[in-house]
């Protein structure tokens, strides 16, 4: 028997969940970057306004790389975009803290689970 549609398509936004929450949160600190119009040369002076929106950068793809760490990268990012708002000249203007904070709650509210057993799968305490 073939699954309907509406069965499979909570599976489908949960597998999604983490790539759309990973590139909100890079673009988050993305923006921040670009309100400030961060060079490759100010970047390299490893200025506290400069190295908040580089750790969300670097929190939203490990969200997407890495979904074993999933939980702990957005709970950094997360705390990376509240600092933003002191750090970083109010967080891009509140969008880019805005932004980060939402990536990393989709981030975190899309964690997995333990898996149910599947429909087919052998329950120890019944017939096959």
């Amino acid at each position: 028997m073939v699954p309907s549609d509406a069965r499979t398509a909570p599976g489908l936004r949960r597998h999604r969940r983490p790539f759309g929450a990973g590139l909100v949160l890079a673009l988050g600190g993305a923006e921040i970057l670009l309100v400030q119009r961060a060079g490759p040369a100010e970047l390299l002076t490893a200025d506290v306004r400069y190295l908040v929106p580089l750790l969300m950068v670097l929190c939203g793809v490990l969200v997407v790389a890495d979904p074993r760490r999933r939980r702990r990268c957005a709970a950094v990012g997360v705390l990376a975009s509240l600092a933003s708002w002191v750090a970083s000249d109010l967080g891009g203007f509140l969008l880019g803290a805005a932004l980060g904070i939402l990536g990393g709650a989709l981030a975190l509210g899309g964690a997995a689970g333990p898996v149910p057993p599947g429909p087919r799968a052998a329950r120890p305490d019944g017939p096959a």
